[in-house]
């Protein structure tokens, strides 16, 4: 079931971000160079980085579920 996209927050101050890779090359170190880019512009509140573990399959339900459970935002990435 789809949900559509969750509202964007006004500020990144304070937020938990999620970082979730797909387990291809560099995905992990593209997405850690991103949350290093935002916490130099906002005051966040710490980061849950997964990986999904398959690029070719959607995220199970239950990693999403919590991860939304865990963290205000998420930035996904793929990596080659």
């Amino acid at each position: 079931m789809q949900h559509g996209m969750a509202p964007r927050l006004e500020t990144l101050d304070g937020a938990v971000v999620g970082l979730l890779a797909n387990k291809k090359p560099h995905a992990e170190a593209l997405l850690k160079a991103i949350y290093d880019v935002l916490a130099q512009r906002f005051d966040l509140g710490g980061m849950v980085a997964l990986n999904k573990g398959d690029a070719s399959r959607p995220a199970p339900t239950e990693l999403l579920d919590s991860l939304a459970s865990d963290v205000d935002v998420v930035v996904a990435a793929n990596g080659d």
